[in-house]
């Protein structure tokens, strides 16, 4: 008496039933759609979503220096200060007591 249930029975004969001369690749895209279904399941940790997030501000304060140093040598330097000053700005310095 076989103990083994007639479901399990049909199945086993199903697997003997497979030839091994058939391929063993992985179907068409089963590689692509493996790695995107890991990508999705992947949740960052907090240390990675402080990387992307200092990453980010660099960027950033880079091209502000970058865009600074720009505007300051595009600049056209003024003429030098007169000599002399206009006697009230020399008056209130001479008398300014600090």
């Amino acid at each position: 008496m076989s103990e083994l249930d007639p479901d399990l029975k049909r199945l086993l004969k199903w697997a003997h039933a497979f030839s091994p001369s058939e391929s063993e690749e992985a179907p068409f895209g089963f590689s692509t759609r493996l790695l995107a279904a890991n990508r999705r399941a992947q949740v960052p940790t907090l240390l990675e979503e402080l990387q992307q997030t200092a990453w980010g501000l660099t960027c950033v304060a880079l091209a502000t220096i970058a865009c600074g140093c720009l505007l300051l040598f595009s600049q056209s330097f003024g003429p030098a200060p007169a000599a002399d000053l206009p006697s009230a700005v020399s008056y209130v310095a001479n008398n300014l007591a600090l």
